[in-house]
């Protein structure tokens, strides 16, 4: 048996299984998943914990919505990630956006995919191009809520974060421009993951009726998407997310050229009472996404102890100009001696 020799000091102790798991190196008869899950409004930074447990699991797909990156601390957060997952490639993409919260903060909009290099040996992120007509600000915004990774040529995982039904322009470009990349994809196999923000006919409990007008106006574009790009829907039989008075099934997976088995979605009670998503844990084929013996990620080295050199070059410099600055004084002072 071969065993991960990364440090563990920051890995949560919960069992040795856990720590193989996700060092990828024991093989289990557990039907592989991938998970979807909205963190807002908690955001990685206050959801880490949540998050961290998604990650313990050792699933081939995550896809996380919401989490609030700002563009300074993405390579932070991916190290972060890296350094206690090391076997996983991690994925950001983030936009911050002019308008501001009821705290004076800007808004950021910003979703992370992660997949199991055990799984994938080898992912690259997809740029998704945009129309000209777009307006700038709404192209920058699509930029932080949708990110496409393409494994071994064969899989692309399409991660979103829809905007909310209070801006329809929004929603129809962001689908105007995953249908443009879907219908120029012919050959490869999709699987798209997310917080859709419109759910299916007989899909909200507890809502005032007739609907308000910007809802309605979402559920029919998304049904418009389905039916124009001929995308098969898992319907999702629970709500995904709740709010104070309402609930609604708003997270979705939809799939082209293949197919997922029946009832391959299930819905898991939110555990964070932060979070008001639930994850969506959707089942994956086991011959399509074989597990290897090895990982292609290895284990990052520590670079902790390691000589900082900008600070060596500074201190050294000063020490030297510190030992100058003594020997003019003694040369100084021996003169004045002499005299």
């Amino acid at each position: 048996m071969e065993f991960n020799t990364a440090s563990t000091e920051k890995i949560p102790k919960d069992s040795w299984l856990v720590n193989l798991r996700i060092a990828g190196s024991v093989s289990t008869n557990t039907v592989e998943k991938a998970v979807s899950l909205n963190v807002g409004p908690h955001g990685y930074q206050r959801g880490k914990k949540e998050i961290h447990k998604i990650f313990e699991q050792g699933p081939p797909i995550i896809c996380l919505q919401d989490v609030r990156i700002p563009k300074r601390r993405k390579n932070s957060v991916k190290r972060d990630l890296q350094r206690v997952f090391p076997h996983y490639w991690i994925y950001i993409t983030t936009t911050q956006s002019p308008k501001k919260d009821r705290r004076d903060r800007p808004y950021v909009y910003s979703v992370l995919t992660a997949l199991h290099s055990a799984f994938f040996p080898k992912v690259v992120q997809m740029r998704c191009h945009h129309s000209k007509q777009m307006d700038a600000e709404t192209r920058r915004e699509i930029d932080g809520r949708l990110l496409i990774t393409q494994a071994q040529t064969t899989f692309q995982f399409m991660n979103m974060y829809q905007f909310t039904a209070a801006n329809p322009m929004g929603q129809t470009e962001i689908w105007a421009t995953t249908e443009n990349w879907i219908s120029k994809q012919k050959n490869s196999r999709i699987i798209l993951q997310g917080d859709l923000n419109g759910a299916h006919p007989g899909c909200r409990w507890d809502y005032a009726q007739p609907l308000n007008k910007d809802i309605g106006t979402a559920e029919n574009k998304l049904e418009h998407f389905i039916k124009t790009i001929s995308g098969h829907f898992y319907v999702q039989q629970e709500h995904t997310w709740k709010g104070k008075e309402c609930r609604a099934a708003l997270d979705h997976v939809l799939t082209w050229n293949y197919h997922l088995p029946p009832q391959a979605t299930r819905t898991l009670p939110k555990s964070h009472k932060k979070i008001d998503h639930c994850q969506i844990w959707t089942q994956l084929p086991h011959l399509d996404f074989p597990k290897q013996a090895s990982t292609a990620r290895t284990t990052q080295p520590d670079f902790s102890q390691r000589i900082d050199t900008v600070f060596f070059i500074k201190t050294s410099r000063a020490s030297v100009a510190q030992l100058v600055r003594a020997r003019d004084c003694q040369s100084l002072g021996r003169r004045f001696d002499s005299v």
